[in-house]
């Protein structure tokens, strides 16, 4: 019986499936592949740190003489913009999992076993766009919704307040309601009448055929679970009146976006009732109801999730070290290390709405008992609760280049790596992307004999032209970080000999991470790199040449909001580049 459920639920999402339109480029390809011609093919803009931004670039002020002054106003139908054509965006992991929690409950029995997500350029939102769902996944997806539909039309009480009511048949106009009423939300538009007879058409076939009810439901609530509509966000826009290369994502379309972007969950019935009643059609209605859903408390876990993936947090998930080296690195270290870094992102960001630049210059963090050992400091009562600490004015570490999940992930097995450390700091937070290594690059250890720093293990690769290409932006940034080892443990001598932490960035030294990062915080391109990694992460694809001018007004409006995340989101959520798509080519 179980399979027969499955193959009339797969019938019925086949038969709404071809409602869709033909995805654009990069919303399907090889499996497992990147769509050829689509984002994943795109060069990741950036350039070498190396002077002054350029006033015609994407980073830099549009007036050299006035770097305060506002870029040229963008207006929608402005020809230096061009933005994305529409696409199908698959639910990540993590979004189909709180969309069927928000639908069904914090009880759910949701599988764990579920495929995780393929980031690309950095976030999994794009990765969702690009790839094509493996059979595997598509077996995976298949469980979880007959699961979750026998999970609750297989027991009376769920079932009667999923429905509210106890039918005797599926006629009963009681189950029609209930499933206009929940494909709203599960599918985040209204039903067509022609979707919804095709669900109870099936439903009452299989009554006629097995003479029970509860199984009748299911195989209705798992074809809703299987539809693209539900494992899709179907946002392709509908063609602009007033101009032929543009169209709007409509109503629904946007909720969606809004949602997915800010809570990393479906739409609330605010946000749904917004959308048909036409608000989200303009830029004030999109920024109202970004401006509410950024004070909810779910926005913290969708932008905390963004921030996770812009620091490659799950990197310390899988974090091993020698054991006979680090004694200390324990089963639970790595979480609590990560736990720290997002905790102070959430008191920046939400619970003070503070500079985000203030994350690396912040004293304030947050540790646990592991941690509190780890930093020399005393830890709270409870040892595995977390509590807020502000390091003493003498403390070594400040901000997140001192935090150990950042300094422990961009090190080695049992020797920390200045050029992984720097080379973070470059592609991370500054956008600058440093090519990988050439082939033949000699072994830091093939050197004099006798103990040596890692900076003087570093400068043979600088003394050779092939290598200071590329270690000049790193390697002076990671020595700064040499006082903490491989899982950021404060040390002061490297080897027995004293560790020389000095360095430049672009001109303006410093010395220890402290000062590293105050230096940070005042660049330039620190701002115009959260905002090209939001939009990355909001929009699910790499931003093309045309959306250049979206992101340097963002820069400057981010500039303008005093470098406030929720300010920058609700400003990303009403910017052409979320709003509008382009038509694509016949």
């Amino acid at each position: 019986m179980r399979q027969q459920l499955v193959a009339l639920a797969l019938c019925i999402a086949g038969c709404i499936e071809g409602r869709l339109e033909t995805p654009t480029a990069g919303a399907a390809g090889s499996m497992g592949q990147p769509q050829a011609g689509g984002a994943a093919d795109e060069p990741s803009p950036g350039g070498p740190p190396s002077g002054p931004p350029d006033p015609n670039g994407p980073n830099g002020p549009p007036d050299p003489t006035n770097p305060n002054a506002p870029p040229p106003p963008l207006a929608e139908a402005d020809p230096r913009f061009e933005p994305a054509p529409g696409v199908l965006h698959r639910l990540t992991r993590a979004e189909f999992v709180n969309t069927l929690y928000d639908l069904f409950g914090p009880d759910l029995p949701v599988p764990q076993d579920l495929e995780t997500d393929t980031p690309l350029h950095g976030f999994s939102t794009i990765g969702a766009t690009d790839l094509t769902v493996s059979p595997r996944a598509a077996e995976q997806l298949e469980a979880a919704a007959l699961l979750v539909s026998e999970f609750v039309m297989l027991d009376a009480a769920r079932r009667s307040a999923f429905l509210g009511c106890e039918p005797l048949t599926i006629a009963e106009p009681c189950v029609r309601k209930a499933f206009e009423r929940f494909g709203r939300r599960a599918w985040r538009r209204p039903l067509l009448p022609l979707e919804l007879d095709a669900i109870l058409a099936l439903m009452t076939d299989l009554e006629g055929q097995l003479r029970d009810v509860p199984l009748s439901l299911v195989s209705g609530l798992s074809a809703l679970l299987q539809a693209p509509d539900f494992v899709y966000r179907v946002e392709l826009g509908l063609p602009d009146p007033s101009n032929p290369t543009r169209r709007r994502y409509e109503g629904f379309e946007m909720a969606s976006r809004l949602s997915y972007f800010l809570w990393l969950s479906p739409p609330d019935e605010v946000l749904l009732d917004a959308a048909a009643r036409g608000e989200l059609s303009t830029e004030a209605g999109v920024r109202a109801a970004a401006s509410r859903m950024v004070a909810d408390a779910k926005a913290e876990r969708g932008l905390t999730h963004f921030f996770s993936e812009y620091l490659s947090l799950d990197r310390l998930d899988g974090l091993q070290k020698d054991p006979a080296t680090f004694p200390q690195m324990s089963g639970t270290l790595a979480r609590s290390m990560r736990t720290e870094i997002e905790k102070v992102f959430g008191d920046v960001a939400f619970v003070r709405d503070a500079d985000f630049r203030e994350i690396l210059t912040t004293r304030r963090t947050f540790i646990d008992g592991e941690l509190a050992a780890l930093y020399g400091l005393d830890g709270p009562a409870d040892s595995q609760a977390f509590s807020a600490v502000d390091l003493p004015g003498n403390h070594p570490r400040g901000g997140l280049l001192g935090m150990a999940g950042v300094l422990s992930m961009h090190a080695h097995h049992t020797v920390t790596s200045p050029t992984l450390r720097g080379k973070f700091i470059q592609a991370s937070l500054l956008c600058f992307d440093i090519p990988p290594p050439p082939p033949g690059i000699p072994n830091l250890e093939d050197g004099p004999a006798g103990p040596q720093t890692m900076r003087q293990k570093l400068e043979r690769h600088r003394a050779d032209p092939t290598c200071n290409g590329c270690h000049q932006y790193m390697d002076p940034l990671g020595l700064a970080l040499e006082h903490f080892d491989a899982i950021g443990a404060y040390r002061t001598t490297d080897q027995g000999l004293p560790i020389d932490a000095r360095g430049d960035l672009d001109g303006v030294s410093f010395s220890g991470p402290t000062q590293l990062g105050h230096v940070l915080a005042d660049h330039p391109d620190l701002g115009a790199c959260l905002v090209r990694r939001m939009y990355r992460y909001a929009t699910g694809h790499l931003e093309g040449r045309g959306e250049e001018p979206a992101l340097l007004e963002l820069s400057w409006k981010l500039g303008q909001a005093g470098h406030r995340v929720k300010a920058l989101a609700v400003e990303l959520a009403a910017s052409p580049g979320f709003r509008l798509a382009s038509t694509p080519e016949p």
